[in-house]
């Protein structure tokens, strides 16, 4: 009897020593799950090159620094969201009790989304997306390191300005009902307003003055009216051509097609002036309708234009 009872007490003894081990075991798994997943995220960029805006690809160079203080997370599961790396060198590294950093030297090839809406006085973002593939954000999430980001006084894109960069996160909702963090480096590229105008403008508005000249010729010169008009035409056409055939298909009109449309509508109202001219000469032999013609369809050639970009500028 008395070994029984023995056996019974063993027996209860070990139940309950198992019962508080796996409470403790539990508590030790809640407090693994509530660990600081602030995740500090810097870049410096170095350079950008192969710019291409109509592919909307570029090469990026540049050091992305990660700090935090939890050693039970790691941030060597990163990606690029817009592009991939070529090259991850990790040139620093300091795991600490609640100091942890590390630093890579990165060469990307990544891809941005052109805005054509202004070209040719456009401006353009190009960003460096990073996210973690393997957490969500309840295990990381970063946050941005001012002091560590920036660009380098040294870095040039032919042809544009390097204005300034930012630094932000943000979460990324999935579909399957899991949140990412993310973070952002943005750096802003703009062209240079007087440069472009002189390139871009100044050829358009030659065509327009040439073909105007035409209102000073006698009606008896139509013929040179018609081959100055004409000339200054298909001129126009080609060089519009010529600023949007590196660039994508777009669905809608940009500001180069705009400008382009007003000066076919002077170059058009020019030879439609001289055409009324020639009938006139031709058929109806009135001299005060040629003279007419002549004011009127000058008037209206010089302002038709500038209310057809605006109704296009507004409108579209």
């Amino acid at each position: 009897m008395h070994c029984k009872r023995l056996c019974l007490l063993i027996l209860f003894a070990w139940l309950v020593c198992g019962t508080f081990a796996v409470a403790e075991t539990g508590n030790v798994h809640e407090i693994h799950a509530s660990t600081d997943g602030n995740m500090g995220t810097g870049v410096y960029l170095l350079s950008i090159g192969n710019f291409d805006l109509s592919k909307g690809t570029f090469v990026a160079d540049f050091y992305l620094v990660f700090k935090w203080s939890d050693q039970n997370i790691s941030p060597a599961s990163f990606e690029f969201i817009n592009g991939r790396a070529v090259s991850k060198e990790k040139i620093y590294e300091s795991i600490g009790n609640g100091s942890c950093e590390v630093w890579y030297r990165i060469q990307a090839n990544l891809y941005m989304s052109p805005v054509f809406t202004n070209y040719p006085f456009d401006e353009q973002t190009i960003p460096i997306i990073i996210e973690d593939s393997k957490n969500n954000n309840s295990v990381i999430s970063y946050t941005a390191l001012t002091d560590f980001s920036g660009i380098d006084s040294s870095i040039s894109v032919p042809g544009w300005k390097v204005e300034n960069g930012e630094v932000y996160t943000e979460i990324m909702k999935y579909p399957w009902g899991e949140d990412y963090s993310r973070f952002v480096f943005t750096v802003k590229l703009a062209r240079d307003a007087g440069a472009t105008a002189g390139k871009l403008l100044l050829p358009p508005i030659i065509f327009c003055i040439v073909s105007g000249l035409s209102f000073f010729f006698r009606a008896d010169k139509i013929t040179h009216r018609i081959g100055l008009g004409t000339s200054t035409l298909i001129s126009a056409v080609m060089f519009h051509l010529s600023q949007t055939t590196s660039l994508p298909p777009l669905p809608s009109l940009i500001l180069i097609d705009k400008i382009m449309i007003s000066v076919y509508v002077f170059l058009a109202s020019s030879l439609i002036a001289t055409t009324l001219i020639y009938i006139d000469e031709e058929f109806w032999k009135h001299v005060d309708y040629t003279k007419q013609v002549n004011r009127y369809g000058a008037i209206l050639t010089i302002i038709l234009p500038f209310v057809v970009f605006a109704l296009l500028y507004y409108l579209l």
